[in-house]
């Protein structure tokens, strides 16, 4: 979805994705192989590599969302203003369009650009959010090919798709309710607080959710556009219900930056651990029409051991990671840039000056099973140049450990 893609997603920014149904932007850590060496940050390549540049130079061609199931198995969701959405298919050697079923393709409305794909352990993938009417949607690839996935019954409250695993399916609702498919019916349950999404382990089965509580003691806001003094919450499910898992407050607001505290990206390892990224701020100060400045803030790390939230210790790094079009992560903590791919050509059909200019610009980043790689989805993107200006619909791959 837009985070562990096959375990979870790779969030976009400084930190590893966070859920968000999130379904969401959201990239996802990888972990490499346990042969692998991490340890310097000559280990990792220096640039990206093209799988896939769109034929399109119209402007905003990009690609989505992708969904890995292995180094010759892949799908993408395509969009551009003259075909609007179209769902893509490697097969090892080459993208190809792929017509999804009538049916499927009815039930959709024709518009993707609201859903999310993905990769599951088991080889399936996962077609899931808003149809263009707005109502939930989900599909599902086997080996017999795309079906779509009856949700509980249309209601209040009956929200986003999330998929994180073969058995984790998940519906979000607008309030606390969430429902859980288990064979083919849907259970609900009730979150002890709300959260924007869900996250997991690469198996799908350690399920968290990460949200926000009023701060304790903190009153309501006065009105709707007031800020809201927040903590961080998180709670963990059992496969029968969900229980809180502490988070001091102690741990993420600090002297000076005590106001509110909100998370930015939740990753769950495949052992029990758990890592938390987030920011902490000041009380935001008003502006004579109403509005507010913007809070002060700094970031803050958190860890959970397997028993509890606390702060790392020396030595303790969350996993290597592609943080962004430009920055990775090692093993051992440090960041280092990422070399942008080759030039492309621009609507010259030649890459001349002003198409060196362009920028890599990347929607998703999700790891490769089995391989010390991430493949990305986005664009590429020239602008303020006049005739020249293009956007060209990209996937690219990444090795971090070489």
């Amino acid at each position: 979805m837009h985070m562990p893609r096959t375990a979870g997603r790779t969030a976009l920014g400084l930190a590893l994705a966070l859920v968000a149904g999130c379904g969401g932007a959201s990239p996802q850590p990888v972990e490499p192989r346990p042969s692998a060496s991490t340890g310097g940050a000559g280990k990792a390549l220096r640039s990206w590599s093209y799988t896939y540049v769109s034929e399109e130079f119209g402007n905003d061609n990009r690609i989505t969302d992708i969904a890995v199931v292995s180094p010759k198995d892949a799908w993408a969701l395509s969009w551009s203003p003259s075909a609007r959405s179209s769902l893509l298919r490697y097969d090892g050697k080459a993208w190809q369009p792929y017509e999804l079923p009538g049916g499927i393709a009815e039930a959709i409305g024709g518009q993707m650009q609201n859903l999310s794909l993905t990769a599951v352990g088991t080889g399936d993938v996962w077609l899931s959010g808003s149809a263009e009417s707005g109502r939930p949607f989900a599909a599902r690839f086997d080996a017999t090919g795309w079906r779509a996935v009856p949700l509980p019954a249309r209601g209040p409250g009956v929200g986003h798709v999330t998929v994180l695993g073969p058995d984790s399916v998940w519906v979000l609702g607008s309030d606390d309710a969430v429902w859980h498919l288990e064979g083919r019916n849907w259970t609900r349950t009730v979150l002890p607080f709300r959260a924007p999404g869900l996250v997991a382990d690469p198996t799908g089965t350690d399920v968290w959710a990460v949200g926000t509580d009023r701060k304790t003691g903190a009153e309501p806001p006065p009105h709707e556009d007031a800020p809201d003094s927040r903590q961080p919450a998180s709670a963990r499910w059992d496969g029968t219900r969900w229980h809180r898992v502490p988070i001091p407050t102690e741990l993420t607001l600090s002297d000076g930056h005590d106001f509110s505290a909100s998370v930015t990206s939740t990753t769950v390892l495949a052992d029990g651990r758990a890592w938390m990224t987030g920011m902490s701020g000041d009380e935001p100060e008003p502006i004579e029409d109403g509005d507010y400045y913007p809070a002060d803030e700094v970031p803050f790390t958190l860890f959970f051991d397997g028993t509890r939230w606390r702060a790392p210790s020396n030595g303790e790094h969350p996993p290597a990671a592609v943080l962004s079009a430009t920055r990775m992560r090692d093993a051992a903590g440090r960041t280092h840039r990422i070399g942008r791919p080759p030039y492309a050509p621009g609507v010259s059909g030649k890459v001349t000056g002003a198409d060196r200019r362009q920028k890599l610009l990347l929607d998703e980043i999700t790891p490769v099973p089995g391989t010390d790689e991430v493949w990305a989805a986005g664009r590429i993107e020239l602008g303020a140049q006049g005739y020249a200006d293009f956007t060209r619909a990209v996937v690219v791959r990444y090795r971090l450990v070489g």
